[in-house]
């Protein structure tokens, strides 16, 4: 089982509009880029990755966060995610937690953006419903 903790986060980059004029059909676009895995140059048992977290409203609007992940693992699951950074095997489970991790962080801001922008929200949120006896 891979051991991969986050241990800090930063945003870099926020960028959020919407045109007021829009009246067209609603498209929404979630992308997610790893923009980098390195070792972080301080401590060898940290990975610091960079990503960019775009929803494109297509005419309607744009959403655009860059970010910064510090992760923590041992020495033996970081070399695994440096290799795969490196193949860009990007359907290992590994890589899918990461990716998580990223739509996590970068989704909660995404939110805060979209409700102050009247902007749709970007993916579904649970709902609770009656239980039909």
């Amino acid at each position: 089982m891979m051991n991969l903790k986050l241990v800090g986060s930063k945003f870099t980059k926020i960028n959020a509009e919407r045109n007021p004029e829009f009246n067209g059909k609603l498209e929404i676009k979630t992308n997610i880029k790893n923009i980098s895995l390195e070792n972080n140059k301080e401590t060898k048992d940290i990975l610091k990755l960079l990503y960019n977290f775009e929803i494109d409203y297509n005419e309607l609007g744009k959403i655009s966060i860059e970010g910064i992940l510090f992760l923590s693992s041992d020495s033996k699951t970081i070399k695994e995610l440096l290799k795969i950074q490196k193949n860009k095997k990007y359907e290992s489970p590994e890589y899918i937690a990461i990716t998580n991790l990223i739509i996590q962080k970068a989704s909660i801001k995404a939110f805060e953006l979209e409700e102050e922008l009247g902007l749709p929200i970007h993916i579904k949120l649970p709902t609770l419903s009656v239980k039909n006896q």
